[in-house]
Formats: C-alpha cells, structure tokens, sequence
C-alpha cells in the first residue's frame, strides 16, 4: 500500500530530529556546520527521496538512483565544511557527519526507521565515546619541536592556529634570539603524528626557516 502524504511528512520529520541529535554533538563542538545544517541535511534528503520514489501515484522511482544522487549532492556540502587552517585541513569529522546525516535521510525516506534510529545510536556514541579515548591517548604522547628562522615574516601564527584548531596544548615552551635569528623550541601534548609531520614539512617550505626538528623525526 502506497503510504500518504501525511506519512511521507512524518518521515521527513523524524529525519530531522535524527540529523538534529548529530547537530547538537556538532554544535558542542564549535563546528561550521552544526544544528540547522545537519537538521535539513536529513530532512532534505529524506524529502529527496520520497519526492523521487512516490512522486507518481502508483509508481515507484528507481531507489539507487535517488541514492546515488543525494550522495553526489552531499559531497559539495561536505567539502564545504572542511577549512584550511594554518598548516593542516579541518573540519573532515564535520564532513563525515554531514555525509551520515544524509545517509539517515535517506533511510528514513525509504521507511526503515529502526536501521536510521539505531545507525544514529552507533553514529553518536563513537562520535562521544571515542573523543575522550582519542584525548587520553594523544595527551599521554608529546612531541617536541624545534624551529630555527628568521623573524618578522609571521612564522608562528599558522602554527598556533593549527594547534588550536585540533586541540593540542603547548606545554613548556622557550625562545632565543641571536644575530637576527631566533630559535623556538616547545613541548607539545595532544597532537598526532600525522599532523605533526605536516607541520614539520610545512615549515621547512618557507623561506625564513632555516632549520625544523621535531620528537617525531627521530622516533621515525
């Protein structure tokens, strides 16, 4: 039986609560795309979906081409929400979340409310649960960093952005001046390897440094 238009709504509102609940995680975390962007990415995609699959009464549209064609759409939503931020790209958990948000609409528009509700219970609890795992794990790890240039061409700025950006913290931090150059050496907690090696790599590309070392180049 080919569901009303009342049914149809009521899909399209429960995936907003479902994208809302993401949202809300998003929003906590001070995120670009928050609490209205995930809410109408669900809702819309749900809204794609039944528009596409019921549209003609009596017929039924092609379920993969709906699908595939809300994930194509997402991508340019997604790849909004990413910034580049001093040395390294943020905002690729946002992306993700905004990708699983449309994938819940989606679902829900297709009347599978238990796989959205339950797939949003998962989603969630690796998105909180992980976070003070992922912490503890990197605040166990300092790296230390070592950098030798030239000053006045703004050297540290993208550095100090990029390290408030994924949460890190500077512990012990001293700096030396001598003959117009000057040496900068921290202790840093709660960043990754990763991003750590592209800092690295980042600086030696300007110009005014004349020397990058980092905990990490020997471990490796």
């Amino acid at each position: 039986m080919e569901p009303t238009e009342i049914e149809l709504l009521a899909r399209v509102l429960l995936a907003a609560v479902l994208g809302a609940a993401l949202g809300v995680e998003r929003e906590s975390q001070q995120k670009p795309a928050g609490l209205r962007t995930h809410t109408l990415v669900a809702a819309g995609a749900t809204l794609f979906t039944v528009a596409g699959a019921f549209a003609v009464s009596g017929t039924i549209g092609d379920p993969t081409r709906i699908a595939a064609q809300v994930v194509t759409g997402i991508g340019f939503i997604g790849a909004g929400g990413m910034i580049r931020t001093g040395f390294t790209m943020t905002g690729i958990t946002t992306a993700a979340t905004l990708w699983f948000a449309a994938a819940i609409g989606v679902t829900v528009g297709f009347g599978l409310y238990l796989l959205a509700t339950a797939s949003l219970v998962i989603a969630l609890v690796m998105m909180l649960g992980f976070a003070p795992i992922r912490h503890r794990i990197w605040r166990n790890a300092t790296q230390q960093l070592e950098i030798r240039y030239h000053p006045g061409h703004g050297t540290l700025t993208p550095l100090f952005e990029t390290l408030n950006a994924v949460g890190a913290q500077i512990y012990r931090m001293s700096m030396t001046e001598t003959e117009g150059m000057r040496l900068l050496r921290c202790e840093i907690a709660g960043i990754g390897e990763d991003y750590m090696s592209e800092i690295v790599s980042s600086l030696r590309g300007r110009d005014e440094v004349i020397h990058v070392g980092s905990s990490f180049d020997h471990n490796s």
